[in-house]
């Protein structure tokens, strides 16, 4: 196959960059979306730009054959092996279903120590060297400091400086250490803002004190510890470019601040082109996010046109070609980092094997271990574990089979329990009706599900359908019984619903996974809850 010309020969770098046209320099530091439901005429494109010397691919998919089946058949259209990436904060999890998720960055936030972080980062990294995905654009450092964050919310470790740079360059240390790299984001900071960059330009009003003490704090400790790469977010920061020009293609910003003043000499890579961040704007911002020092752009939205209009300002004079050697120099050199120029190295995945290693115990084992120390009580620990009796639990839309995992495990933590159901649309009438039916129970428990899984919500709200007027009719039944309130979403959710206080003892169990379900009734029925909230809930 093609794709073998340069791995087989095992040139070096230079050799390699030698052998290159201009035009394919230019497409080696672009990074394609594809989709295994991307149109024929779509996969006509990316097949043509592979052909052109593309660097690389994110994939945009659901399901896990398929995806390496058309990824095998990309690869063999390439000269140089493409770096296959991903957008997997959470693990590949978040593109492919078959795998167990992971904890949200927030969750992991919530663990006394950095240790379970390190070990989540490299069990990330392991799974997805495993079906040779070698970049994984996280961790998250932005410092979410805002709680009406539209778009970061629970992929950011917290709101404290420290943590969130101490667990996110641990994160980042494990995947590193299992073979993938790493990509701090969303430089300069997405954190405070109330704008979703997917949607529109965030504007960040701080003076450059303020940047430097918080949102630029995890940048540093991260660049400092060797990450591969940051990635440059469509934010304006007027204090650190007045014009107002999106990071993501401002040279104060791309090349003055991180490169020059931070020191960072790994790969700078764009936010997605396509964003409407810099999209509304700017367009196709593919040029600028190269003239301000980018070194790899990110799903610009045609490569084809990219590739063209680049190499028409170096034909012109306007551009310098030993800067692009540069940045093509970077991209090899992380190929290299990853075994991918080696001879005789094969892209290729075997489908029914990449199954097969999606199913991992020591996995799901350690995803359990995080739930388990990361459940976090927010009032009433001192009244956990409850004290043995007639037991009743009070499921809230609980519809998925995920919500079993709890009422299972409480009965076999030894803890009999008898189950209501709160459904959808309830009201006062079915929670008067319950309250009746709850006299004689020496304890209640109310979950407070999603009824729905949630993969990839990172807003302050998103993972409950429980309306406030609801979770106040529910709340009403703490004045006749001693009650332990459950919220499977993260907490941020409590925010609209001051009468969790209400409750004798209330736990954020994060989310509405199975493990989480399950490390909510051991809390329950052995106390010793460890999570410490990483944000403020006002």
């Amino acid at each position: 196959m093609a794709v073998m010309a340069v791995s087989a020969m095992g040139q070096d770098i230079d050799s390699i960059i030698k052998g290159m046209s201009r035009k394919e320099k230019i497409a080696q530091i672009i990074v394609v979306a594809v989709d295994t439901q991307d149109r024929p005429e779509r996969r006509a494109d990316e097949i043509e730009w592979v052909r052109q010397g593309l660097g690389g691919l994110i994939v945009m998919d659901d399901e896990l054959g398929p995806c390496m089946q058309m990824l095998n058949n990309l690869q063999s259209f390439a000269k140089i092996p493409m770096i296959v990436s991903i957008d997997g904060e959470w693990g590949a999890s978040m593109r492919f279903y078959e795998y167990a998720s992971f904890p949200k960055a927030m969750q992991l936030g919530a663990l006394p120590s950095a240790g379970l972080v390190y070990q989540a980062g490299k069990a990330v990294g392991e799974e997805l060297a495993q079906i040779k995905i070698f970049v994984d654009y996280a961790p998250d450092v932005d410092v979410n400091n805002n709680p009406n964050n539209p778009v970061i919310g629970v992929r950011s470790f917290g709101e404290d400086r420290e943590k969130v740079a101490a667990y996110g360059s641990a994160f980042m240390l494990g995947m590193k250490d299992a073979g993938v790299a790493g990509s701090a984001k969303h430089f300069p900071g997405h954190g405070d803002t109330d704008v979703d960059s997917h949607k529109g330009l965030p504007v960040l009003q701080f003076d450059r004190q303020r940047l430097d003490s918080l949102e630029l704090y995890p940048f540093r400790r991260l660049i400092a510890d060797g990450v591969d790469m940051v990635m440059v977010g469509h934010l304006s920061v007027p204090a650190l470019d007045p014009t107002g020009t999106p990071a993501s293609i401002s040279r104060p910003i791309v090349t003055d601040l991180l490169r020059k003043e931070l020191g960072f000499d790994g790969i700078i890579i764009t936010d997605a082109l396509g964003m409407k961040g810099v999209a509304n704007d700017y367009g196709d911002a593919s040029v600028a996010a190269y003239k301000a020092g980018v070194d790899v752009l990110l799903m610009p939205q045609n490569a084809g046109r990219t590739i063209e209009e680049l190499d028409a300002l170096f034909q012109s004079g306007e551009l310098d070609e030993a800067g692009l050697d540069a940045r093509v120099r970077k991209m090899l050199a992380l190929k290299q980092r990853c075994g991918m120029l080696a001879p005789g190295y094969c892209p290729m995945v075997d489908p029914q094997q990449a199954l097969r290693s999606s199913f991992r115990p020591a996995t799901e084992a350690l995803i359990q271990r995080i739930c388990d120390q990361s459940m976090t009580v927010v009032k009433g620990a001192e009244n956990l574990p409850f004290s043995p009796g007639k037991t009743a639990y009070v499921a809230v839309n609980a519809a998925t089979p995920e919500a079993e995992s709890f009422f299972l495990e409480l009965c076999m933590q030894y803890f009999p329990a008898d189950r209501f159901c709160l459904e959808g649309d309830f009201g006062q009438e079915q929670v008067d009706s319950l309250e009746a039916k709850l006299k004689g129970y020496d304890n209640v428990i109310v979950g407070f599900h999603s009824g729905t899984p949630v993969k990839r919500s990172g807003g302050p709200r998103r993972e409950s359908l429980i309306t406030p007027e609801q979770f106040s009719m529910v709340a009403g039944l703490t004045a006749s019984h001693k009650v332990c309130g459950i919220m499977f979403a993260n907490p941020y959710r409590l925010v609209d619903l001051p009468r969790y206080k209400d409750f004798q003892s209330f736990i954020v169990a994060w989310s509405d996974t199975k493990f989480n379900n399950k490390a909510a009734a051991r809390a329950i029925v052995r106390g010793g809850a460890a999570g410490v909230l990483p944000v403020k809930i006002k």
